[in-house]
């Protein structure tokens, strides 16, 4: 059926209608569905998450052992590099370890699949299995609770347990934490907690720092200062060199002009020399019987001499 003759299309099936924006509710689902997502599944892996568990500067959760196995293999994940160029993730240095307390059966079912295998639609079986609940006030940590994590120690709150506390200390291991940097909110969904997370990797990467709150590596800093080192003995051997090269042209213009002075002096002599007497009169004092008539006998000063003493 189209256009062959048998039938006749009318507008509505020929005008295409123009993109209809989603509703408020259609929103929120699916939003709700990507906390869904992101709560359940690994973004490396699409492997469902499971302790060991680590995080990037942007809160987002993945499994450690995929992590470590993307830093070894990289090309062994398609869209790996792309997902982890989002969180700046270079190194284990770039990543923290979360470490969530798991509920018991009475606070959450660990044998029941959180996201209902709508995700991946693999049905029962599919997402995660693990229960993690707050260690203060023992509600579930999960999609639309507010959750947060500690560094360095990296043991994960509900986000209002650890606004209550009033001390920098955690209340788990009681290891000091900052209150500004220390606390990264976990999969935020509001664009202003995106913007604040980072907000704070930028100031961190501006102090040398990495999400971890570690410094950079030894190895890193030793070549800085090689490259220092070498840079600052070339500036001494250029500068060097070109003292060298100053002094070697100084000393060739010196005697080029010592060697003309010393031919202007020597053609002079011999022009001296082919003078007659009186010609030599004119340069030179009458000294044949030894006595200066004048104390400067030369004809371009003799109209200023004045005469010598004892008639000398």
């Amino acid at each position: 059926m189209g256009n062959d003759g048998g039938s006749i299309p009318t507008r509505r099936e020929l005008v295409k209608s123009p993109t209809r924006r989603k509703t408020t509710s259609e929103l929120r689902s699916q939003s709700s569905q990507n906390a869904t997502y992101h709560w359940s599944f690994c973004p490396l892996s699409k492997q469902p998450l499971k302790s060991p568990v680590v995080s990037d500067c942007l809160g987002r959760l993945f499994n450690k052992q995929a992590v470590v196995e993307w830093l070894i293999e990289p090309e062994k994940f398609g869209d790996g590099s792309e997902v982890m160029k989002a969180g700046g993730v270079k190194g284990l240095k770039d990543v923290v370890n979360v470490v969530f307390e798991i509920g018991t059966a009475e606070e959450g079912n660990s044998e029941q699949v959180l996201n209902g295998g709508i995700m991946n639609g693999n049905g029962a079986g599919s997402g995660r299995k693990e229960t993690w609940v707050c260690p203060v006030t023992r509600k579930e940590l999960g999609p639309g609770a507010h959750a947060v994590y500690l560094i360095p120690c990296g043991h994960a709150f509900a986000e209002a347990a650890v606004k209550e506390i009033k001390e920098d200390a955690c209340l788990v291991c009681s290891e000091k934490f900052d209150k500004e940097d220390g606390v990264v909110k976990i999969n935020p969904t509001e664009e202003a907690d995106v913007d604040k997370l980072k907000k704070r990797i930028e100031k961190l990467i501006a102090a040398g720092l990495s999400h971890s709150l570690k410094k950079g590596s030894s190895k890193k800093r030793k070549n800085k200062d090689k490259e220092g080192k070498n840079g600052d003995k070339e500036k001494e051997k250029s500068s060097n060199g070109d003292s060298k090269e100053k002094t070697a042209k100084s000393s060739t213009a010196n005697d080029i002009a010592s060697k003309v002075l010393g031919d202007e002096q020597e053609r002079a002599k011999r022009r001296k020399m082919g003078m007659s007497d009186n010609v030599k009169s004119l340069f030179t004092s009458d000294s044949k019987n030894g006595d200066r008539k004048h104390r400067d006998t030369d004809f371009m000063t003799r109209g200023y001499t004045m005469p010598v003493k004892n008639g000398k």
